[in-house]
């Protein structure tokens, strides 16, 4: 018996072991060779940004695919033009849309974003997820997409993911996980804790950045603290207890097998995106954009406004101060209070109003 679970131990988990290992590798190599650099241009100051990249554009190439500072980045253009108010309390963001047509025309995607956050209603508010913001942030990365400027090259992943999910499945059913209950429960654990881990990774950067900020020798401005820079650590901390139950309702071996999948692909899934050669050719114009605003504007852009209000004047130079990450003062600000709900409705989304079910960490902001 002893000699039969020892044979059973090293021929699952250890295939296991050395599938993640493969998978890693895997990763490794796939994400070197998408990162061969190319023949970059010779770098000119540029005063201006570069045509067919609008600040929500800006921020996405240069967040290889995020989406929260890309919408932050597009609504302050959008009130840059007067097309909408921002106000805000505490982590709570509420957005008012003062003009039904804007002084300058919307760039498409923040079209995708006044059609579908004010449809019936002239205000809209970042308090939790919902349907339709869901449906909103959908919209807006397609748009995004079409500028073919960007590949998510999923088709890269799906390889690993079939060994992984394979992997999975048999430390899994070998630590009798899917005998606990419904049938159900156990893939709902399973997926509330990956999209747990995934919302809490995404969304981490800008609580620890306020940590940061407050540690001596910091010369960003300090940024109050808020719930919105609590809920990550929620996350994380369900991410946790996830894989703790997967634990008790198998092994702590699978436990850690299971979780090591779902962090390999989770981080290596953002790492194999990014831009195509039309976007490498834009974001090199931008990063010379970059470079002037970050010379001339954005020390100014971080510390003119108290970082807990909304500056009373909103322009297209701020919004590509925070699409550059460069406004640390109230820019962040924003950008951390939106990026939750976002990430949020991202993870947790679904296509219909009864089958929604995202978690109630957000609160009411």
């Amino acid at each position: 018996m002893i000699l039969l679970d020892f044979n059973n131990f090293a021929t699952v988990y250890g295939l296991a072991t050395l599938a993640l290992l493969f998978v890693i590798a895997y990763y490794v190599l796939v994400s070197g060779i998408l990162r061969i650099p190319l023949s970059q241009p010779v770098s000119v100051a540029r005063y201006d940004p570069p045509k067919g990249a609008s600040p929500g554009v800006a921020a996405w190439l240069c967040e290889r695919g995020r989406l929260s500072r890309a919408i932050a980045a597009s609504l302050v253009n959008m009130a840059a033009k007067g097309y909408v108010k921002i106000e805000q309390t505490s982590d709570l963001v509420t957005l008012t849309q003062i003009a039904s047509e804007a002084s300058a025309p919307l760039e498409p995607e923040e079209d995708v974003l006044a059609r579908s956050l004010f449809r019936g209603y002239d205000t809209f508010d970042f308090a939790q997820s919902t349907p339709q913001l869901a449906e909103t942030v959908e919209s807006f990365q397609i748009v995004l997409l079409n500028t073919e400027y960007f590949l998510p090259h999923v088709g890269l992943s799906v390889f690993a993911w079939a060994v992984s999910g394979i992997a999975s499945f048999l430390v899994l059913i070998y630590g009798d996980f899917l005998g606990h209950g419904s049938s159900r429960g156990p893939v709902y654990v399973l997926l509330l804790t990956f999209g747990c881990f995934v919302v809490a990774v995404r969304t981490l950067s800008g609580t620890l950045e306020k940590i940061a900020c407050r540690l001596p020798g910091s010369t960003a401005p300090r940024r109050p603290w808020t719930d919105a820079d609590t809920r990550p650590l929620w996350f994380l901390a369900g991410a946790f207890v996830g894989v703790s139950f997967i634990g008790a309702m198998s092994n702590v071996l699978a436990a850690l097998l299971v979780g090591a999948f779902m962090l390999v692909n989770a981080v290596f899934y953002y790492a194999l995106q990014g831009p195509s050669k039309l976007g490498r050719q834009i974001l090199a114009q931008l990063e010379d954009y970059k470079k002037f605003l970050s010379e001339a504007e954005a020390d100014v852009i971080s510390r003119a406004d108290p970082s807990e209000c909304v500056p009373a004047r909103l322009d297209t130079k701020r919004a590509y101060a925070i699409a550059f990450h460069l406004d640390l003062g109230w820019g962040e600000q924003f950008v951390t209070s939106i990026a939750e709900v976002v990430e949020c409705s991202q993870v947790f989304e679904k296509k219909s109003d009864d089958d929604y079910d995202a978690p109630s960490l957000t609160g009411s902001g």
